[in-house]
C-alpha cells in the first residue's frame, strides 16, 4: 500500500517475574499514562484497575514453571490501551464476568475492559483508557451564537480546501468550538497533543478549508484502525456554521477520496447524522451509497450550532460506502431475509458478490472474537467474531451478561461474511435480539463485514430521521422493521 501508516509500537512493556511485586508495574503504567496526557485522577484510577488485574493473573493457577505477567502499553493518539497477558490456567467466560476488575469497570474506573481465553496465546486482559478529558477548553470559547451572520455569497471562492497540517491543530478545535461548543462526541479533538499524535501516526489523514485571512473553517478526515485497515471512517466532517451552505463540505470530500485512492484503500464508509442530510450529501457527491442504520447511535447531548437538534431521544447514524479501487468478487453468506437488500447495494456499488443462503454449521467448536467497549462516548460496545464456531450464541450470550451495569445503548456485532457459516451466525445472534444494521464490503480485512445490532430500552428519536434518497430511504425503513421485529426478544 502506498503511503504506508507508522506502527504502532508499544510506549511500555513490562516483564513481571513470579516474585516481583506488581504495584511497581501498575505504578509504571500509571506514569505512562501520565506522561502521555492522562489527567491525574483518570491515571489512578488505570492504576488501580491495572493492579487487580495483575493480582487476578497471577492468583490463577501455573500450568508450567513460567510464571511472568506480560504488560504493554499502545496510544493511538485518542486513547490508551494496557494489555495483560498470561499463560496460566485458562480463563472461562462466566469466571470471568465474577472478577472484581468487572466491577471496577461497571463503577466507571475505566472507559472499556474485556478479560478472556484467548487459546494459544493465554489469557488476555485489555482495559482502555480515552485521552480526551481534561481538555485545553482555553484555546477555543468564541462559540457562534445562532444569530451570527453568514459570509456573503462569492466568499467561498476564496477558500482553499487542502491537507491538514500541523500548524492547522488549534485552528481545527476553534472550528470544532464554533460548531459544537462542549459536546463533541470525541473529546480528544479539543486537545491539541492529542490531534498532532494522530497526524504523526498516520492514522488521521485530515483535509481543512482554510479562509484567505488564514482561519481554518472547515475539516474532514479518514479514521484508520491500525496500518492494516483497507476501509476506513470517513467522517469527522466540520464545517464552521457562518459557512454552511457554500459547498465546502463536498469540496473537503473530493480531495479526502483523492486522499483514500492514493492510499491504495478497497473503499471507506461513513455514518452520517440523520437529523440533516448535509453529509449525506455530501457523500452521495463521491459516489457513496447507503448501506444501513445505526438506530439510537448517537447521543441527543451532542448539539451542532445552527442546525436542528431534536431531543426526541437517541439519534441514528445512517451508513454509507464508496469504494476507492477495483474489489474482486467473492462469495458471501448472508440470511435469506437479508438478500434483498444487499443485493441491490453491491450492484450500485458495482461488486460482484454470490450470495449463499444456506445455514451451513461452522466447523470449528470455538469462536474467537474481540470486544471493544466505547461507554465513555456513546455507551456503545462492539464484539467483532474473528472466527465463528458453534459456540457462538453461548459466547455472545455471556458477553451481554457481562455487559450488565454498564448502561449501553447499542451493542453492535461483527460477523465476517465470507465465512460460509456467517448466515448460521446470523440466525444465532437473531435468537439474542440482533436485528441487521448494515453491510460493509472489506470491512474485516478481506471479507465483508455483516454488522448486527441490539439497541436496549433506549428513547429513540425516529421521527427525526432524514435521509437524502428514496434508497436511503429504503434502508432506513426496512433496518426499523427488523429492529421492531426482533426487540422484545431481549429484555434489555
Amino acid at each position: 500500500m502506498s503511503g504506508a501508516l507508522s506502527e504502532l509500537h508499544p510506549e511500555l512493556v513490562l516483564t513481571i517475574a513470579e516474585s516481583e511485586p506488581l504495584e511497581s508495574a501498575s505504578a509504571a503504567v500509571r506514569a505512562c499514562a501520565v506522561g502521555n496526557g492522562l489527567v491525574a485522577e483518570r491515571a489512578t484510577r488505570l492504576q488501580v484497575v491495572v493492579e487487580e488485574l495483575l493480582r487476578e493473573a497471577r492468583e490463577r493457577e501455573k500450568v508450567g514453571e513460567d510464571g511472568t505477567i506480560t504488560v504493554s502499553v499502545v496510544i493511538d493518539g485518542t486513547s490508551l490501551r494496557v494489555a495483560i497477558r498470561d499463560d496460566r490456567l485458562p480463563l472461562t467466560s462466566a469466571e470471568a464476568r465474577h472478577l472484581p476488575s468487572r466491577r471496577l469497570l461497571s463503577l466507571g474506573f475505566v472507559d472499556g475492559l474485556h478479560v478472556g481465553y484467548l487459546g494459544p496465546e493465554g489469557n488476555l486482559a485489555t482495559c482502555e483508557m480515552r485521552l480526551g478529558q481534561g481538555a485545553d477548553r482555553h484555546i477555543g470559547d468564541e462559540l457562534v451564537g445562532d444569530d451570527e451572520v453568514d459570509v456573503p455569497d462569492g466568499l467561498e471562492d476564496d477558500i482553499v480546501i487542502r491537507r491538514m497540517e500541523g500548524a492547522d491543530v488549534v485552528g481545527l478545535i476553534r472550528c470544532i468550538y464554533r460548531c459544537y461548543g462542549y459536546t463533541y462526541p470525541d473529546p480528544a479533538f479539543y486537545e491539541e497533543r492529542h490531534v498532532r499524535r494522530l497526524l504523526r501516526s498516520g492514522l488521521l489523514r485530515s483535509v481543512v478549508a482554510e479562509t484567505a485571512q488564514g482561519e481554518i473553517v472547515g475539516h474532514c478526515a479518514l479514521t484508520l484502525d491500525g496500518p492494516a485497515d483497507r476501509v476506513p471512517e470517513a467522517g469527522k466532517m466540520i464545517v464552521d456554521p457562518r459557512f454552511r451552505g457554500h459547498h465546502l463540505a463536498e469540496r473537503m470530500a473530493t480531495l479526502r477520496n483523492e486522499v483514500a485512492i492514493e492510499l491504495g484503500l478497497a473503499g471507506v464508509y461513513c455514518d452520517c447524522v440523520t437529523n440533516h442530510v448535509g453529509s449525506q450529501r455530501a457523500a452521495l457527491q463521491r459516489g457513496s451509497v447507503e448501506v444501513g442504520l445505526l438506530i439510537g447511535a448517537f447521543s441527543p447531548s451532542t448539539t451542532m450550532a445552527g442546525l436542528p437538534n431534536p431531543d426526541g431521544g437517541r439519534r441514528s447514524l445512517l451508513a454509507m460506502y464508496n469504494t476507492c479501487a477495483p474489489v474482486l468478487g467473492a462469495g458471501i453468506s448472508l440470511p435469506d431475509r437479508l438478500v434483498d437488500v444487499v443485493a441491490p447495494i453491491a450492484a450500485e456499488l458495482g461488486l460482484a458478490r454470490e450470495i449463499s443462503t444456506a445455514a451451513i454449521a461452522p466447523r470449528e467448536a470455538r469462536s474467537a472474537h474481540r470486544v471493544s467497549l466505547q461507554a465513555w462516548s456513546d455507551g456503545t460496545a462492539v464484539l467483532s467474531v474473528d472466527r465463528i464456531g458453534a459456540d457462538l450464541r453461548d459466547r455472545l450470550a455471556d458477553d451481554l451478561e457481562g455487559f450488565h451495569g454498564l448502561d449501553l445503548a447499542v451493542v453492535l456485532l461483527d460477523l465476517p461474511a465470507h465465512d460460509p457459516s456467517a448466515a448460521w451466525a446470523a440466525a444465532e445472534a437473531e435468537r439474542l435480539g440482533f436485528a441487521f444494521c448494515s453491510w460493509l464490503p472489506e470491512g474485516m480485512g478481506s471479507s465483508d463485514t455483516l454488522r448486527l445490532q441490539l439497541v436496549t430500552d433506549r428513547t429513540i428519536d425516529f421521527a427525526s430521521i432524514r435521509c437524502a434518497t428514496p434508497s436511503g430511504e429504503a434502508i432506513r425503513d426496512f433496518t426499523i422493521a427488523e429492529w421492531d421485529r426482533l426487540r422484545h426478544r431481549v429484555g434489555a
